[in-house]
């Protein structure tokens, strides 16, 4: 998979209507996308792959002290951290029902977060030559807008019995090193949709 092929895949897709189905993996991901996602992004990369949530009980202590930023009693932490270990299958996102997101395989994100890596790879080439492609190819990858050089990794959400909270894992990836952030969302829902209820960083960079 290549650079031109990723850059046509997201002229033609990004502004594409989605096809919406309440109540599924896809909406809930549609309406707290702002939420999660750069504002700023007119769309975004999704790893195609929808893992189950993890959301364990031996990190609630952290949550209390360092996460919430609303009330969640802990008979809620306890439902949500029960369901999400009963969903253990792994899923694939149903692209034509995200309202943003350019649905992308394994290889799609590590060209995308490492556009040269091919020339890395390529035997034929002597060191100098490498060098001085990699340096090419980087210092044009660099101009691009963020939103084409960033790939997000969203969990399935895991709810409550009455669907009042949810909790999901969402990562962003910014190269194929270490730059990004992890973090685990807590969601309430009201009158005017979801909010965030807790965010708690597992690892940045």
């Amino acid at each position: 998979m290549n650079l031109v092929f990723i850059l046509a895949l997201w002229s033609n897709s990004h502004f594409s209507p989605p096809l919406l189905d309440t109540g599924s993996k896809e909406n809930f991901v549609n309406e707290i996308s702002s939420l999660v996602i750069d504002s700023s992004f007119s769309g975004y990369y999704l790893l195609e792959e929808a893992n189950p949530c993890n959301f364990k009980r031996f990190d609630y202590d952290e949550w209390v002290k360092y996460g919430l930023q609303q009330s969640v009693p802990f008979l809620e932490l306890n439902e949500l951290s029960y369901n999400a270990s009963l969903d253990t299958t792994r899923d694939l996102w149903i692209a034509r029902n995200l309202s943003r997101a350019i649905c992308i395989s394994p290889r799609q994100a590590q060209v995308l977060l490492d556009p040269a890596r091919e020339i890395k790879e390529d035997s034929t080439l002597s060191a100098s030559q490498k060098k001085k492609r990699i340096r090419k190819i980087m210092e044009d990858w660099v101009k691009k807008p963020l939103e084409q050089r960033v790939v997000y990794y969203i969990s399935k959400p895991a709810y409550t019995n009455d669907h009042h909270f949810a909790v999901v894992n969402v990562v962003y990836r910014c190269d194929d090193r270490g730059c990004g952030l992890g973090a685990t969302y807590l969601f309430s829902q009201g009158d005017g949709g979801w909010t965030i209820a807790g965010k708690l960083v597992s690892w940045s960079d």
